[in-house]
């Protein structure tokens, strides 16, 4: 389920078997490293979608989360949304591609992060672009099944 109105009806129907919250966190930076900067948060949209289409009524995608790259309170916002978003979902999943959100932990005890190492998909062939995706999606799988079976 996705952030607009329509799916919102679909979860208020069904909130009991839809326990997890996905953020896809975008940095945002126009300095010399721009175009991989954008490239990073087109690959995590795509993953982002992608995974909400094949678990749908499982997990609900939240509009992505920017900030600026060197921005010093990013884990701070986040670990303010883990404890937002933890009062509706059990789970709270943060996707990034950003090293720097990764080495600095990023999300707390609160939410998850997912750290996924960025493909460059612009010269890439449509079927190549899907295998790709669809390796990433399964590793997250993965880490999603282990989740839930904890809990």
């Amino acid at each position: 389920m996705k952030w607009n109105s329509s799916d919102v009806d679909l979860y208020n129907q069904s909130k009991e078997y839809i326990d997890t919250a996905i953020i896809p966190l975008i940095s945002v930076s126009v300095d010399s490293d721009f175009k991989h900067t954008v490239s990073k948060g087109e690959f995590i949209s795509l993953v982002s979608t992608e995974l909400e289409r094949q678990l749908k009524g499982r997990v609900f995608l939240f509009p992505s989360f920017s900030y600026l790259q060197n921005a010093s309170t990013v884990a701070d916002d986040l670990s303010k949304w883990a404890e937002e978003l933890q009062r509706e979902f059990k789970h709270v999943i943060f996707l990034t591609s950003d090293e720097k959100l990764k080495d600095s932990g990023g999300a707390d005890q609160n939410g998850q992060l997912i750290w996924l190492p960025s493909m460059p998909l612009e010269h890439m062939d449509d079927q190549l672009k899907r295998k790709l995706l669809q390796d990433q999606i399964e590793q997250i799988l993965n880490i999603l099944l282990q989740s839930w079976n904890k809990s």
